[in-house]
């Protein structure tokens, strides 16, 4: 799961400096053999869809360079879905893994911190109704910035810029009383671990792992995580067990060289009601 700054482009007007970039990441033998060999689904973050930091507006067209973007972004991934249509485009999908249901999330295409607004009006709507009719044990919900209300920059950017949207879609989860959800973001050149904590939800764990191959280190937290770590470059591994007599998830940080550096497992009773209706 790829989950943007996937290159580093920062060039939104220009066609040929946004291909070259991926062309450039496409001639090492590396990458084409870890993508022939594994299924790859990807969103964007700021550096492939615009600027560092960039923001959007909630209208498809604007700025006009979106759609543009968006088109060389399909070029270059083949994902099973493209946001909902020519009306409400984007680079949203979700996807079933086993007994895994993972929500592939764009929100960089109609963000607008002034206007509230994160996913825009089509891929929220998308969003809750498919979130409230999941029946799979666990669901990912994937985003390119961060959950946590702790987040770098005072939240300004992350999710906590639209904090109204982002409990729009925790109220969800408690209202419908759904299971097993985990969040899991990017963007910041670290690891860590983050619990959420909402009155009347179980603790919602946010895994983010964003230093694949960038040599530029963003500082963690520890005070407000339950880990975190920025040296060298790694990737986190979710493991689902969903057959096993107390069915769970772990994620492992692993190293560029194989090394697991962190352990962490969530039973699934953890992030479930009970049958009462309160958070377990």
């Amino acid at each position: 799961l790829m989950l943007g700054d996937n290159v580093y482009i920062d060039d939104p007007e220009h066609r040929i400096t946004q291909r070259y970039c991926y062309y450039r990441r496409q001639a090492r033998p590396e990458w084409r053999a870890f993508a022939a060999a594994t299924a790859v689904y990807a969103v964007w973050d700021d550096h492939d869809f615009g600027t560092n930091d960039c923001t959007s507006s909630p209208a498809p067209d604007r700025p006009e360079w979106k759609p543009d973007v968006l088109e060389v972004f399909r070029q270059n991934w083949v994902n099973p879905a493209y946001g909902g249509g020519k009306d409400s485009p984007g680079c949203w999908f979700d996807v079933v893994i086993g007994d895994v249901h993972v929500f592939m999330l764009d929100q960089r295409y109609y963000w607008d911190p002034k206007a509230g607004v994160m996913l825009g009006a089509a891929q929220k709507k998308w969003l809750l109704e498919k979130l409230a009719a999941s029946k799979t044990t666990f669901k990912v919900l994937a985003s390119g910035t961060l959950w946590t209300e702790n987040a770098d920059k005072k939240g300004a950017d992350s999710w906590e810029s639209v904090a109204a949207e982002r409990e729009e879609i925790f109220g969800l989860i408690r209202t419908h009383r759904i299971n097993g959800v985990i969040l899991i973001s990017a963007d910041r050149h670290r690891t860590e671990i983050w619990k959420l904590h909402r009155e009347g939800l179980y603790p919602l764990y946010e895994f983010e792992s964003s230093k694949l191959t960038n040599i530029h280190t963003h500082g963690g937290n520890k005070a407000k995580t339950l880990w975190t770590h920025n040296k060298g470059n790694f990737f986190g591994l979710l493991t689902f067990d969903t057959g096993a007599a107390q069915p769970g998830m772990t994620f492992q940080a692993i190293d560029a060289h194989g090394k697991v550096l962190h352990t962490h497992r969530v039973a699934l009773n953890e992030i479930s009601f009970s049958k009462e209706g309160a958070a377990k």
